[in-house]
């Protein structure tokens, strides 16, 4: 082992990382690891936790293909101990010249490097992390065992979902509309059935499942006993799965989702919508269906939607957003048939006074920021920033005009079109079709 100290481990446990790819460049020699999220804190909204997939970085002494490594992770009672192996089944060498770049397989058990190695194997089995917690990793090698160090999995609980937090849900199209997570007992098959979604659902109800928000057991214990873990996390962070923007990763053979939309549904939802604007509707009509079909939002990012959120007792917008950069949006619809400009390119009377209207309600958070924002349930550390967005009009049909729209600002104020709002989604639909 040149000189390695008898006492050293071969493995060295760096973290879990989000992900990991490697990326080749025009010559072999110049390809490089590019990682994100690497920790030795592993974040999840649910436990029991499956480890399939998840990218391990680490470093191997004097490795050889054939290479086998145990890890041992254990935490303090109640905490379940659990192993994980990794094996160096294959490598190739390239051998390289002025010219060429051309790999050839390594045998088994030939040295792949003299010292120490990185790389970033991928767990390709279900093992599976039954609890939250603190676990001290050791390494397994020729009947000792070697500490490696701590690995914490977290777990990331969520609030109850209100109903601004819904609806920003179902403006996510890639969004789900709910989960499943089935763990059995592998010796008795008992097994825990769990829900959560945008709604509650009767049908998997009588089918045996339960809505993860109400379940009142603190564990699971199978009949023989040999399955036993919290039903806290299930219970408190289960439904947090269901916003793709903020959830940590924890899909497993264990969990399957259903997508808010399929493909046929948005353009359906795209159609009744032109057909709307395009009959230059009434403001409380388009309202009405933008509360029935919150997708036309996704472009703000929505990690709350409000309908009708009340600015102290002066006001009320048509829609408050708050997305995720802790922007609050105080949104303003006017008419679809809503004249946007004059003759001489300036703004008509009615838009200009839109942007007044909007103006009001920023001047209010400003001067009673506290108070506004307890209105709508959100607290000082919620909103870093007050916008406001107009929605009116229709896209001009000549360039020129098109660009004098575009030109036009007001201090913290977004001004988007009708047929802006439906070209966001209908871009979404080839996004939609492709997952």
């Amino acid at each position: 082992m040149h000189g390695r100290h008898e006492m050293a481990p071969t493995f060295a446990l760096i973290g879990f990382c989000d992900r990991a790819t490697e990326v080749v460049g025009s010559h072999p020699i110049l390809r490089y690891k590019d990682i994100l999220g690497l920790s030795s804190v592993l974040l999840s909204h649910v436990y029991p936790l499956s480890l399939k997939n998840q990218k391990i970085a680490c470093a191997l002494y004097t490795p050889r293909v054939g290479s086998k490594y145990k890890l041992i992770f254990r935490g303090d009672p109640p905490l379940k101990p659990f192993d994980l192996d990794l094996e160096i089944a294959s490598a190739e060498q390239y051998t390289i010249d002025a010219s060429s770049a051309k790999p050839a397989s390594v045998s088994a058990g030939t040295s792949i490097v003299d010292g120490w190695l990185f790389c970033l194997p991928e767990v390709g089995n279900d093992v599976m992390v039954m609890e939250p917690g603190s676990y001290q990793v050791f390494l397994s090698e020729n009947g000792a065992e070697y500490p490696l160090g701590v690995i914490i999995f977290a777990h990331a609980t969520v609030p109850d979902f209100t109903p601004g937090d819904i609806a920003a849900i179902k403006s996510d199209p890639l969004g789900a509309k709910s989960a499943r997570i089935r763990i059995e007992c592998k010796y008795c098959h008992d097994a825990l059935k769990a829900y959560t979604g945008t709604g509650r659902n009767q049908e998997l109800e009588k089918d045996g499942w339960q809505w993860s928000q109400s379940i009142i057991e603190p564990r699971f214990v199978c009949t023989c006993g040999k399955t036993n873990f919290s039903l806290v996390p299930i219970r408190t962070g289960f439904h947090g799965l269901l916003r793709r923007n903020l959830a940590p990763g924890a899909a497993s053979n264990q969990i399957s989702t259903v997508r808010s939309y399929e493909k046929t549904a948005i353009e359906q939802s795209c159609k009744e919508f032109l057909k709307l604007i395009n009959s230059n509707s009434a403001e409380e009509v388009i309202q009405k269906f933008l509360e029935a079909n919150p997708i036309f939002f996704h472009l703000f990012l929505a990690q709350k939607l409000i309908f009708k959120p009340p600015i102290l007792t002066r006001y009320v917008a048509d829609f408050g957003v708050l997305n995720n950069r802790k922007e609050l949006l105080l949104i303003e619809i006017e008419k679809p048939n809503l004249r946007l400009l004059k003759q001489d390119g300036g703004v008509t009377a009615v838009l200009q006074h839109a942007a007044d209207q909007v103006r009001n309600w920023r001047q209010v958070f400003d001067d009673h920021r506290a108070t506004a924002l307890s209105l709508l349930d959100l607290g000082l550390n919620d909103v870093a920033q007050v916008r406001g967005v107009i929605i009116a009009g229709r896209k001009p049909s000549d360039e020129s005009k098109e660009r004098v729209l575009r030109s036009i600002s007001w201090p913290n104020i977004e001004m988007f079109t009708y047929d802006d709002i439906l070209r966001s989604v209908t871009e979404m639909i080839r996004q939609v079709a492709a997952v």
